[in-house]
C-alpha cells in the first residue's frame, strides 16, 4: 500500500490524521519509542501518519518507508506498541488497518509497555483485548498483569536498585508507573 491510497482509504472513512517526514528511520523510531534499538533502522525517508488519540500522549501512526519515489507501508504504531504486519496479504491490508484503528478508537484494547530506566531499554509489551475472555491477553490477563505491577517491589528488585517503567494505555487513558 502506497502513501497515497491509504490518505485517501483513511479520507473515505472519515478517519482525520496529519503527516509528519523524518529523515530516516532511526529518527522515527525515536519518535515512536523510549528507547529503540536503531541498529537495524534504515537509512530511507519516513512519512508517518499520525491519528492523535484522547489520551493525549500515545497516537496511531501508520509508517511509511521511501522505496524509490514511493513511500510504502511499513507498520501500524499504536504508541510503542508495534502491530508486525510484515507478513499482512497486501489484498486484505486496507481491511485490516481501518479493523485494527477502528479496534483501538472503540477503546477495547489496552497496551503495556515496560521499560528498564536504569538499562535505557525495552523489556516487554503486551496488548490486551478486554472484549475477550482469554485468560492470557483478554480482561482476565490485563487484571492479572495490573495486580503483578502494583506489587510491593521485591527485596531482590530493591537490592538490585531496578527501576522499571511500565507505560499502561488505551484510546482515552494514558498511565505511568514507575516502580
Amino acid at each position: 500500500m502506497t502513501l497515497n491510497e491509504a490518505i485517501v482509504l483513511l479520507n473515505k472513512n472519515n478517519i482525520s490524521f496529519s503527516l509528519h517526514e523524518f529523515n530516516n528511520e532511526a529518527e522515527y523510531w525515536h519518535h515512536t519509542m523510549l528507547f529503540p534499538n536503531t541498529k537495524n533502522a534504515k537509512p530511507c525517508k519516513v512519512i508517518a501518519i499520525i491519528i492523535r488519540s484522547n489520551n493525549g500522549k500515545k497516537d496511531i501512526e501508520l509508517q511509511f518507508n521511501a522505496v524509490g519515489d514511493v513511500f510504502l507501508f511499513k507498520e501500524l504504531w499504536f504508541g510503542d506498541y508495534c502491530y508486525e504486519m510484515f507478513d499482512c496479504n497486501e489484498d486484505m491490508l486496507a481491511d485490516d488497518l481501518i479493523h485494527k484503528i477502528l479496534e483501538i478508537k472503540q477503546d477495547n484494547l489496552i497496551m503495556i509497555i515496560l521499560s528498564d530506566i536504569r538499562k535505557k531499554c525495552w523489556l516487554a509489551d503486551a496488548c490486551f483485548d478486554l472484549s475477550d475472555n482469554n485468560d492470557n491477553f483478554g480482561k482476565p490477563g490485563f487484571q492479572k498483569a495490573m495486580k503483578r505491577i502494583n506489587r510491593p517491589k521485591s527485596l531482590f528488585s530493591k537490592l538490585l536498585r531496578v527501576k522499571k517503567q511500565y507505560e499502561i494505555y488505551d484510546w482515552n487513558s494514558y498511565q505511568c508507573i514507575v516502580k
